[in-house]
């Protein structure tokens, strides 16, 4: 097996198996038979946000609170839960480019994840292509002349409607439910370069696919591009772009698209025994760098490569902050990829004002939050209003914060993250009321736990509300003490003793909320939040231990009915906090042979039928991948709070393992193998002036410096410790 690289035999028929490239900002999928070849094209940034539902009147935390007080259950979903079936605001497909090479063949398609290329074979016929890393176009290359080529936009309904009458419950809808004018196309032939363009107004914006085509040396390229703007003024960007691209040509291109590629990669490195967890490690940390791209738009659920099926993205390829968007911002971090998370957090800042401005309206309180479920301007989508609405979830946006210093130790960061959490600071203290002595929300929920019905409302404080609260008020009384600010510090160390214990039941089982236990298999293990992301309750006392084996023995029990694909790399992550490669493995293999297609793509359901998951739907969201691609970077280096552990959880067989460029908490890269049962190197690197312990044991290793007890080891930035 090639790790480092997809490879097809057949034509790849459906797109959710398609070669994937991207540039942050550009996507594409190729795929379909040799006589009508597309090139499905995805750009951030295109969305229609008109019709937003956090418009209608009385939108309030406190109308909620009086309808789940009164029980008025259809009233809660037909303002809050309808609204998110209008099909806007909803994320945009661009199009797509279609070639006929003249011939109905098989293709062999293959896609190198080191150079982000892709070529085809078609009987004698070639195919290759790229989405410039730098640069904003694609490139394709055949080795052939007489290509026919068509640009082609997505068929959207042409009926004008003032309001949108019927609405689609379902998670995907037609593209036929939006009524936009005709797009307009263009051919257009200037020397030896022809022309095509499409130019399609929405509700939002004006945007377009440009192409350009040229026949050179027997071989036909092709340059393409992606415009948006309030006018059709982008088409003349548009069309010097894909000129430059032509005269630079494709080879060309190449060299300086594959340098960045090159540089991407030498930030970390691994090497298993294991060929599929390899492959899955290196085919996602390839997706990471092809959707998300500083001073680009994050990845929403489908990041750069938005269906192209007829319809609108599942979920309208918005942004959920219920779990989407933090897990497919979690493996970054340690594969030191800094730049695809910062991608986010820079977003998150960004959206300040947005974020005061929905405190203020909806919850009519001080500071800031975002909706737990928004398009890409921070309005409120509506839907299952427990976590669509849930003020929480902005407090999980925090903990991706602090945990980017917590590993960085960059102090310039900490000037920008800091002051937008203590405005959610004072969000959360706006809304809480207090009686002796402890802080409660006014409504609290464990996500999507008793899906959208009343018994949803659980008992203040649920465990997830809770997790999350705790882990804000440590996270503000650290952040506090390291940007200076020891006043705040203070306080929220009194906050912090305002929070009740997490609910444990008579089992030691964490509870879902202080009067009702987990008793049926459930997806969001969201009860489980102090276990992992937040890692609070950590596995260091006897009590803590046997709370967390508790609770996942009472999952195993449970059993996986109600799972989709997230839970399963979910419950990997449990298993190596645990220290049980074996199981975590296990879940891993589980997920990527049954929750993903060909192409690695998450789907979250068991659509190939062969486990007891009751949802077989095949609906393409990426935070399983980045979820699951973490667990295989935490099975080889756990490091929290200044305490490392190399390998902690690797399964019983594997002999070897080794990891280049991890990055670890205060602020460390480490690189290290491991060889017939132990560590036999280990390097690591200081970014910054940090303390940290090493839970291994090294004594079969020699230093180049004299420490006298790993358990307490003090660098100074650009420091080196070798072990060999």
């Amino acid at each position: 097996m090639d790790t480092k690289a997809l490879h097809f035999d057949n034509t790849i028929h459906k797109w959710d198996e398609a070669l994937p490239l991207g540039n942050g900002d550009i996507g594409c999928l190729i795929w379909d038979s040799s006589d009508k070849l597309r090139f499905s094209i995805d750009k951030g940034g295109i969305w229609d946000c008109s019709n937003p539902p956090e418009q209608q009147k009385n939108f309030t935390y406190a109308d909620m609170q009086h309808l789940v007080a009164h029980k008025k259950q259809r009233r809660l979903w037909k303002k809050y839960d309808d609204c998110y079936s209008h099909p806007t605001p909803t994320k945009l497909p661009v199009g797509k480019l279609i070639l006929d090479l003249g011939v109905q063949e098989n293709i062999v398609s293959d896609l190198d994840f080191l150079t982000a290329e892709a070529k085809l074979k078609i009987g004698g016929i070639t195919v290759k292509s790229f989405v410039h890393a730098q640069e904003n176009y694609g490139f394709i290359e055949i080795d052939k002349t007489n290509v026919t080529l068509t640009v082609d936009n997505p068929k959207y309904g042409t009926q004008k409607k003032a309001v949108f009458r019927t609405l689609s419950r379902k998670t995907v809808q037609s593209l036929k439910n939006l009524h936009y004018p005709k797009a307009e196309f263009h051919r257009e032939t200037e020397q030896d370069v022809e022309y095509q363009y499409f130019i399609q107004p929405t509700n939002d914006c004006v945007y377009g696919i440009m192409t350009a085509k040229c026949t050179r040396n027997g071989k036909t390229q092709i340059a393409y591009t992606v415009g948006c703007g309030e006018t059709a003024a982008f088409v003349g960007e548009c069309r010097r772009t894909v000129r430059s691209a032509l005269e630079c040509g494709y080879a060309q291109a190449l060299e300086a698209h594959k340098k960045w590629w090159e540089a991407y990669w030498c930030k970390s490195r691994i090497a298993l025994p294991d060929a599929l967890l390899e492959k899955q490690w290196y085919l996602n940390t390839y997706l990471l760098g092809s959707c998300s791209r500083k001073h680009k738009f994050p990845m929403p659920l489908q990041g750069v490569w938005t269906a192209d099926n007829g319809s609108l993205p599942p979920w309208k390829g918005d942004y959920h902050h219920d779990l989407n968007t933090q897990m497919s911002y979690t493996s970054y971090l340690k594969s030191n990829h800094l730049e695809q998370g910062e991608c986010f957090i820079d977003y998150l800042l960004s959206l300040a004002e947005a974020g005061r401005r929905f405190a203020s309206r909806f919850y009519q309180a001080d500071g800031l939050c975002l909706p737990s479920v928004m398009d890409i301007e921070g309005h409120a989508l509506g839907g299952w209003c427990q976590y669509a609405l849930s003020p929480t979830n902005q407090l999980w946006l925090c903990q991706i914060m602090a945990r980017y210093y917590m590993f960085t130790k960059d102090k310039a960061y900490l000037e920008k993250i800091y002051p937008y959490m203590k405005e959610v600071g004072a969000f959360l203290l706006s809304i809480l009321t207090e009686k002796n002595g402890v802080c409660k929300l006014p409504l609290s929920t464990s996500p999507e736990m008793h899906d959208n019905s009343l018994k949803a409302w659980l008992m203040p404080n649920s465990n997830y509300d809770l997790a999350l609260m705790r882990c804000f008020a440590e996270q503000m009384v650290l952040l506090g003490t390291e940007a200076g600010d020891g006043k705040a510090a203070k306080e929220w160390e009194q906050h912090l003793g305002k929070f009740e214990p997490l609910a444990v039941n008579r089992e030691n089982v964490l509870m879902l909320s202080p009067n009702e236990s987990l008793k049926t298999s459930h997806r969001h293990h969201s009860h489980c939040m102090s276990i992992y992301p937040l890692r609070t309750l950590a596995y260091t006392t006897e009590e803590n231990r046997r709370i967390i084996d508790s609770t996942i023995k009472n999952l195993e029990e449970l059993g996986i009915s109600e799972w989709v694909g997230y839970s399963v790399g979910w419950m990997a992550q449990l298993y190596i906090i645990q220290g049980n490669g074996d199981k975590a493995c296990k879940m891993l293999h589980d997920f990527f042979n049954y929750n993903c297609t060909a192409n690695g793509f998450h789907v979250n359901g068991d659509f190939k039928q062969k486990t007891d998951f009751n949802m077989k739907y095949r609906l393409f969201t990426l935070e399983g991948n980045f979820l699951a691609t973490d667990a295989i970077q935490e099975m080889l280096l756990y490091s929290e709070w200044g305490k490392i552990k190399l390998f902690p959880a690797i399964p019983k067989a594997w002999n070897t393992a080794a990891f280049e460029n991890f990055r670890a908490y205060g602020g460390l890269l480490i690189s290290s193998k491991f060889s017939n049962g132990k560590i036999s190197d280990l390097r690591i690197t200081a970014t910054a002036d940090c303390s940290f312990g090493i839970e291994n044991d090294l004594s079969h290793l020699n230093m180049n410096m004299q420490i006298s007890n790993i358990k307490n080891i003090t660098l100074k930035k650009g420091e080196v410790l070798i072990f060999a």
